[in-house]
């Protein structure tokens, strides 16, 4: 096998149990890091057809504590503000996109570190926006974790409904750009046979991940992610500027 695509597997693998564990995290600590060794562009393309396989994933095993219509205003706008990011990942030229990728990596993990909560006086229009930020996140550098998550955690989430809302959302961003990538011409056979080739390890991931959920210190395991998306971020940056 391509040594390129083992060592993407072993990094998506954990980056998908992270996710199974916590409801986030794939592509925040995975894309930096395969970036490093592919294409930007074709990184974020495959991150975005992973989040999806691993969202149908975490929804069956999470579906029962989601609130759907508690969610809806999300979703709507996550739909428009994913198409949106598909296009802007069309245009943004890839020294730019790992650039972005990193410091939003590090700027995503200082906030999740402070443990920033915010409260919103209307929660509807709150929800459209943070929606659509994630969705365009997401369509533009994959990255549709940190503004959904800070937004929930100003909720005061239970854990399992967080993780149910959140892979619910993730799975109708995630299908939406990928028939986005699909109709601008984005989605080439290459990098879809690269994605076919590193699903079983994104799915893998994700089973053991949400098997280890009820049963692994979550506390310790937070501060372990926080700090790989520290260390992540800072290497995208600076294997950009060298």
């Amino acid at each position: 096998m391509n040594p390129i695509i083992l060592l993407a597997m072993l990094i998506l693998f954990f980056a998908a149990a992270v996710q199974g564990i916590t409801g986030f995290g794939r592509a925040l600590i995975a894309t930096p890091l395969i970036a490093l060794f592919m294409p930007a562009d074709e990184t974020v393309i495959i991150m975005i057809l992973m989040g999806f396989i691993s969202a149908i994933v975490m929804v069956l095993k999470t579906f029962r504590n989601a609130h759907i219509k508690k969610v809806l205003p999300l979703i709507i706008a996550g739909v428009a503000g994913s198409m949106v990011g598909v296009y802007l990942l069309k245009i943004i030229p890839v020294r730019e996109l790992k650039v972005v990728m990193g410091i939003f990596v590090i700027i995503s993990a200082i906030i999740l570190a402070a443990g920033i909560r915010i409260k919103f006086r209307r929660i509807i229009p709150a929800y459209a926006i943070a929606g659509f930020i994630s969705g365009l996140t997401n369509g533009a550098i994959s990255f549709g974790g940190p503004p959904i998550v800070l937004f929930l955690q100003s909720q005061n989430e239970s854990k399992d409904s967080f993780r149910a809302n959140l892979s619910v959302f993730f799975l109708i961003i995630g299908l939406t750009g990928s028939i986005s990538l699909l109709a601008s011409g984005m989605l080439t056979i290459p990098i879809t046979l690269n994605a076919l080739l590193l699903a079983p390890a994104s799915i893998g991931g994700t089973f053991f991940g949400n098997f280890l959920s009820h049963r692994f210190d979550e506390g310790v395991f937070k501060k372990l992610v926080i700090g790989i998306l520290l260390l992540s971020g800072a290497m995208a940056i600076i294997m950009t500027l060298i």
